[in-house]
């Protein structure tokens, strides 16, 4: 690391304390909305993660102002900028870089980036967006309402020349609500030099409310107290929707929720440099946007990335942080320096895929790669078929089977009283029965590295009226019988009617992993979408927000009963060949066995594997410390085979348990621990 970069990166960890400092001590207006839910501790939304190429070895005083620019409504916008003191260069003025904040943040949040920078050689400039911080207003959650006044403040940057910006090299950075925000305006006609947007996909609103499902980063967002952000009269009556859980309710927020927000239709238009980045794990918006459409930026420079963003609650890289420290720096020399970098002539679609080991005992590593290609159109689909038994296959299961989800809530609770108890509790816990069915593959026989969205093919019916829900999660096992959580695809049926058989196409969550020789896929299907990976990020609230209707769904075993990864692959695969000979056509084990239940130790479900080496009639059963007899699983007549069943202790205390397998002449008994 040369001098310079050293000198950033000391620089860096103080801009980081001062933040944590500003953030003890800072203190907002309150106002009369009354909204009930402060925004979560550990939200941790975009900050610019390193400080841009510096213009001059030497730090240089700066005067920050503070001022006020009026909108074409006259709502006041509460702004700051950063000048260097000095003689202003003769070329036009200093680069300029307008930070924007992210959802309910205000200009403080960003205060002490814009200085550090400023001190290098910038004019820098950031403000408070309507309806947050002192800024006057109300939102309109990311709208091009917003993307308007964006495009008055940088007219104002503009004239602002004789106070040294550079009109003519304007670079504006943001992650979330200030990624979105600049990419509509560009739509609108703002002229600047360069965009940078972070984790901000152009169908951001629609991915709030995929597939029927409403995100709990939704409803946070649209919950902040008059502290974080003041709402408009639409905004405002968005959660109001969201917890009348009904049809017209929420066919509403639906309808409204991507007007003026979503910008997948203005692609096109965007001629300003672009570079975007996205997370995997982002918890509030599918990366699947960018996926899908980030050709559509067709007639703009534009270099992007996948994986590991900070932001939104996703995986931190360190080794994706040093690649990205250069992407960034290319990114400006280019577009506001005029220098020659090879960051238009690199592969367009860079991406980093996620891999165990888990490091710090937290995150994934992440491995970088790039295609020049559309990740898209690099893959090759490999559907992994819902079989009895628990088992997945590459094959489609035959005959009839199905498997249920029960979804029980009793004494009439509510959405509002589950979000109010936090998803947990003796309150919770007695009144929302979480429930899940899992699937198995058997092992891997070579790595493959998925890089895409999850299609999931269901086929289902329901007791339920009106709404029911699907929630799918994707793992993966190591040989060693530990597994950690990759992602999800969910599912809700807004207008179901009781009792009616069908079947449905949708798309999950994009990610890229690669799963690893030995290891097995596992999927779990569940009515409460929690996965312990979410823990830091959402506490004890999970991804979306559970339907509160009862009835059974069931799951029909069928060739619509899939989930699709798609596998990078150059040559194609065949993915029969992947695995270790599927579960089902192991017909004539040598042996009779009882595996060791996993996970081990489980809360509040595990699955217990077992087979038998002829046709038997076959116990299965789990017993108490004392040696009480606490469920059946199994007791009938099976062929030859090997076997998962799924033990779900929702309603047992957590504790030591024993599971009892008899097959004619053989029997074994393992132990297991429920914790909760």
């Amino acid at each position: 690391m040369n001098a310079i970069e050293t000198r950033s990166t000391k620089r860096l960890l103080m801009i980081c304390l001062s933040l944590a400092l500003f953030f003890m001590t800072y203190t907002e207006v309150t106002y009369t909305q009354q909204k009930v839910m402060n925004k979560p501790k550990n939200l941790n939304t975009w900050t610019p993660s390193y400080l841009l190429p510096i213009q001059t070895d030497n730090p240089a005083a700066v005067q920050r102002t503070d001022f006020t620019i009026t909108m074409r409504d006259g709502v006041i916008i509460d702004c700051l900028k950063f000048v260097p003191v000095g003689v202003t260069p003769p070329a036009g003025g200093w680069n300029t870089v307008i930070m924007h904040h992210g959802y309910g943040d205000h200009k403080e949040t960003l205060a002490d980036f814009c200085r550090a920078q400023a001190e290098y050689g910038y004019y820098t400039m950031t403000f408070s967006v309507r309806g947050q911080g002192l800024s006057g207003g109300l939102s309109n959650l990311i709208s091009t309402i917003e993307a308007d006044d964006l495009i008055e403040i940088v007219e104002w940057v503009k004239r602002d020349s004789v106070n040294g910006s550079n009109p003519s090299k304007i670079l504006i950075m943001g992650g979330s609500q200030g990624g979105a925000v600049p990419m509509i305006a560009a739509i609108r006609g703002m002229r600047v030099a360069a965009i940078i947007n972070s984790v901000a996909p152009p169908d951001f609103a629609s991915s709030w409310i995929e597939n029927g499902c409403a995100k709990m980063t939704l409803l946070w967002t649209v919950e902040y107290t008059p502290d974080t952000a003041r709402y408009n009269g639409q905004v405002n009556r968005m959660s109001d929707w969201i917890y009348a859980d009904t049809k017209p309710y929420w066919d509403s927020l639906k309808h409204y929720m991507p007007i003026g927000r979503d910008f997948i239709n203005g692609l096109g238009n965007i001629t300003t440099p672009v570079l975007v980045e996205a997370a995997w794990q982002d918890k509030f918006f599918n990366a699947d946007g960018w996926m899908q459409h980030i050709d559509k930026i067709n007639n703009a420079p534009i270099t992007s990335y996948l994986g590991a963003v900070r932001g939104h609650g996703s995986d931190i890289s360190y080794t994706e942080d040093v690649w990205h420290m250069d992407w960034f720096n290319n990114f400006f020399f280019q577009t506001l320096w005029g220098m020659q970098t090879p960051i238009f002539d690199q592969a367009k679609y860079q991406y980093a895929y996620t891999h165990f080991p888990v490091v710090d005992n937290q995150y994934f590593s992440f491995t970088h790669d790039s295609s020049s290609t559309l990740l898209r159109t690099s893959t090759v689909p490999m559907k992994l078929y819902l079989n009895k038994n628990g088992v997945l296959k590459t094959t489609a299961q035959t005959g009839s089977n199905t498997v249920v989800l029960k979804n029980k809530i009793t004494n009439g609770y509510t959405l509002q009283q589950a979000v109010n108890d936090e998803f947990t509790g003796s309150n919770f816990t007695s009144k929302f029965k979480k429930d899940s069915v899992k699937f198995l593959s058997s092992a891997l026989t070579t790595a493959l590295e998925w890089t895409g969205t999850p299609i999931v093919r269901l086929d289902y019916k329901s007791a339920a009226q009106t709404f029911c829900q699907f929630n799918y999660q994707i793992y993966e096992v190591l040989p060693n019988g530990s597994r950690r959580f990759i992602n999800r695809a969910n599912f809700t049926d807004r207008n179901y009617t009781k009792d009616q058989r069908r079947q449905v196409t949708f798309r999950g969550q994009a990610h890229s992993h690669k799963f690893q020789a030995g290891s097995k896929i596992l999927i779990i299907i569940t009515n409460l979408d929690k996965a312990h990976t979410d823990v830091e990020f959402f506490g004890t609230n999970p991804f979306v927000l559970p339907t509160m209707k009862n009835g059974d769904h069931t799951v029909y075993l069928s060739s619509n009963s899939y989930v699709e990864l798609p596998i990078m692959s150059n040559t194609g695969h065949r993915f029969d060949l992947a695995f270790e000979q599927d579960n089902s056509e192991l017909n004539t084990p040598n042996t009779f066995s009882l595996s060791q239940n996993f996970p081990n130790p489980f809360n509040p479900s595990t699955m217990i594997q077992y087979s038998i080496a002829d046709a038997q009639h076959v116990e299965l059963k789990v017993y108490d410390l004392l040696g009480r007899e606490v469920q059946t699983l199994v007791n009938e007549l099976q062929n030859p085979g090997s076997y998962n069943v799924n033990f779900n202790a929702v309603n047992l205390s957590s504790g030591i348990y024993f599971y009892k397998i008899s097959a004619g002449s053989f029997s074994d008994i393992r132990k297991m621990t429920l914790v909760k």
